[in-house]
């Protein structure tokens, strides 16, 4: 029987979230890949930039869903706000550490994403990282 007075220790919200955000992260980089094979030659640069960043977009908040339908409970919002952090810190930290050191992209071409006065889209998922996990928290444990 399920207990529904269960508060899950730091260390199960630690593992939960960072699960997720690898299968995020797995999503992430094959979205590239089909990206710039099929996307790119066809909408070019830009288009294959906003296909990527609209794609996944609703990938964060399948995933925040999935988080906080495991977390419910007594501490939603201190675990719902964890999650936005920790994905936000490590999605900028992938974005930086694989991007130039794996794909080789210039420290420029990087921190050129994060323009959106420019058109560039980058921040609207780091923006979805930030209000998805509260915002469907607060449905679940709410309403």
């Amino acid at each position: 029987m399920e207990n529904i007075n269960y508060v899950p220790r730091f260390a199960d919200l630690f593992e939960i979230a960072l699960g997720m955000w690898l299968g995020m992260a797995v999503i992430a980089i094959a979205n590239g890949y089909i990206g710039k094979t099929y996307v790119a030659p066809q909408w070019g640069d830009y288009g294959n930039h906003v296909y990527k960043t609209l794609f996944f977009i609703p990938i964060i908040f399948l995933f925040s869903w999935l988080y906080a339908n495991a977390t419910r409970g007594e501490i939603w919002l201190t675990s719902a706000l964890f999650v936005s952090c920790f994905w936000i810190g490590l999605t900028i930290l992938f974005e930086f550490v694989f991007g130039h050191y794996v794909l080789r992209n210039s420290w420029e071409v990087l921190i050129a994403d994060y323009r959106i006065w420019q058109g560039r889209l980058w921040l609207l998922v780091l923006i979805s990282e930030a209000i998805a996990p509260v915002t469907i928290a607060w449905l679940i444990n709410c309403f």
